[in-house]
């Protein structure tokens, strides 16, 4: 009789802790689904580190492997924010200082690291895994813009709207609108021509071209009305499909 009730008491001790896990799983997914937009894709395998701190726009797609690192946490405050129409590749890596902001439509390929923050290294006589990391630092990705396989975005700098980032290049300084920059440090080597309508080297790109060209809010209502829908590849951002045919 004795171990009859020791049975049924730890059957309801294990009932109550699968009850308990339930309710705060529920309550966290909850929680989560509140700072992801509608129809948003994020891989099982994405890593969030400060999820109050995170916001993820509407049908966007966040790659398997993908890590978003918050290193400072502001109480009310979204230090890393990612657009509408976003697709971030695979085993992409976002951490911020102060904040990392992506804009609407940016697409990232896989292996892109955008480090907002780095290791505080003023002193060299202690563990710089025990220095900290800087907390200053803003990094603001404009909306439209492909960052290809492999580039590495540094600290605080603005990638301008329309822009294009070969792959393998690290950026180190601000990126103008409309400019496709290439290299270790990347440097920017053609600009877009409105009137041409065509993509020129910079040696050829003068002011009065800038002057046409549509400032961020215009050119982000422009891509609107020519693509308003968007059927993300999740197919392509994860493994959870297997091999297709």
């Amino acid at each position: 009789m004795e171990k009859l009730k020791k049975y049924v008491k730890s059957l309801l001790s294990d009932q109550l802790k699968h009850s308990l896990l339930l309710s705060v799983s529920k309550i966290k997914l909850a929680f989560v689904r509140r700072k992801v937009g509608d129809h948003t894709f994020i891989d099982k395998t994405v890593n969030v580190y400060g999820w109050q701190h995170v916001n993820i726009g509407e049908n966007s797609l966040i790659g398997e492997m993908t890590w978003l690192n918050v290193n400072h946490r502001e109480p009310g405050f979204d230090h890393i924010k990612i657009g509408d129409h976003c697709y971030i590749g695979r085993r992409n890596l976002i951490s911020s200082a102060k904040q990392v902001v992506i804009k609407d439509y940016v697409m990232t390929s896989n292996d892109c690291k955008f480090l907002g923050s780095n290791h505080l290294f003023q002193d060299p006589m202690m563990p710089y895994i025990s220095t900290g990391t800087t907390s200053t630092d803003s990094m603001y990705i404009g909306v439209n813009v492909w960052v290809g396989a492999s580039a590495i975005v540094l600290g605080r700098v603005t990638i301008g709207h329309g822009s294009i980032i070969g792959a393998g290049s690290v950026v180190t300084k601000d990126i103008p609108p409309f400019s496709i920059a290439v290299g270790n440090p990347c440097q920017v080597i053609k600009r877009y021509d409105p009137r041409q309508k065509k993509w020129i080297k910079i040696g050829d790109f003068d002011k009065s071209m800038e002057a046409q060209l549509p400032g961020e809010e215009e050119y982000l209502s422009l891509l609107k009305k020519n693509k308003p829908t968007i059927v993300m590849p999740v197919y392509a951002a994860t493994s959870a499909k297997g091999d297709l045919p």
